[in-house]
């Protein structure tokens, strides 16, 4: 059975109920949708917009972690060069 596509202006309607803190239930029964395509359009929402809150600490560990290799990689460089000019 092929799915009626949700338009674009009810997309936004959706988006702009949940932001005012309409729950997923209230917003699916409001506008004739079910649960899981509030949820799809939400989840839709917050990837094209950015990065989820999880993905930008991942992303900062995973580049403070870099940062840390590379300062070690440094002062051992810098041990080496001082061993070798004794």
């Amino acid at each position: 059975m092929p799915r009626t596509r949700i338009s674009d202006e009810t997309r936004q309607m959706v988006i702009e109920a949940r932001t005012r803190g309409v729950s997923v239930r209230e917003v699916s029964k409001e506008f004739g949708i079910s649960v899981s395509s509030v949820r799809r359009i939400l989840k839709g929402k917050q990837t094209e917009t950015a990065p989820d809150e999880k993905t930008k600490d991942r992303a900062g560990i995973e580049r403070q972690r870099k940062i840390e290799d590379i300062e070690r990689r440094i002062a051992e460089l810098e041990r080496k060069i001082r061993a070798a000019d004794k």
